[in-house]
């Protein structure tokens, strides 16, 4: 019981120094809620990288990095962009997010179109039996739910989760010597665009 008391005790003093020392610092004021009264409120432009699922950066591993911009106008809205590699070939993203809570450290709720290029590529290419896969463009509307935190004076980490709705049929076509086996139809199928979104982003704050 003493070792939980003194635990509480170094909190309340812990916390008593924090606010005490967040009170001398001389910030702009603003209502509840608003950019002013959080640590992020001269920040902007949030510039840095992405990798995901379905997401800026596109579908996993190296080639699902992209990078992106999100620029507040106000308080509670941003608008920002993205442009990445993914399995199905180049991705271009635009989004909006509403932060309800207030822009630092707060849930936002985030709407996102992305246009997928699409691309060729060859299973088997060293061999005679390779057989050449064409990608067609594809666009998914994305609704996801996200939280984004200060690291330090200028850096930010965010985390977003969703859904990316295909607007229309992600087609591929197969040419060469040979079908398609049920592995490489299977993979082309995990790797169209749409479905789960999950997403990391982080970077630095320039404005």
């Amino acid at each position: 019981m003493k070792t939980a008391h003194a635990v509480a005790a170094s909190l309340l003093a812990t916390l008593t120094l924090s606010t005490l020392a967040q009170a001398e610092e001389r910030v702009p004021a603003g209502p509840p809620g608003s950019v002013l009264n959080t640590p992020s409120h001269a920040h902007r432009l949030d510039v840095g990288g992405s990798f995901g699922f379905n997401n800026a950066g596109g579908v996993g591993f190296f080639t699902g990095f992209g990078v992106a911009a999100d620029v507040r106008l106000v308080d509670f809205l941003s608008l920002g962009a993205g442009v990445g590699g993914g399995l199905w070939g180049p991705r271009f993203t635009a989004h909006s997010r509403v932060y309800p809570l207030g822009v630092s450290r707060s849930f936002f709720l985030q709407g996102a179109l992305a246009y997928n290029l699409g691309h060729d590529s060859y299973f088997d290419e060293d061999s005679r039996d390779e057989v050449r896969i064409s990608r067609a463009g594809a666009t998914t509307a994305n609704a996801s739910l996200g939280y984004r935190m200060d690291l330090g004076s200028r850096g930010w980490l965010a985390f977003e989760a969703g859904w990316a709705f295909r607007l229309r049929p992600a087609e591929y076509r197969a040419t060469g010597r040979r079908e398609l086996t049920d592995a490489e139809e299977q993979a082309l199928r995990f790797s169209r665009p749409g479905g789960i979104l999950l997403g990391i982003s982080g970077g630095f704050s320039v404005l």
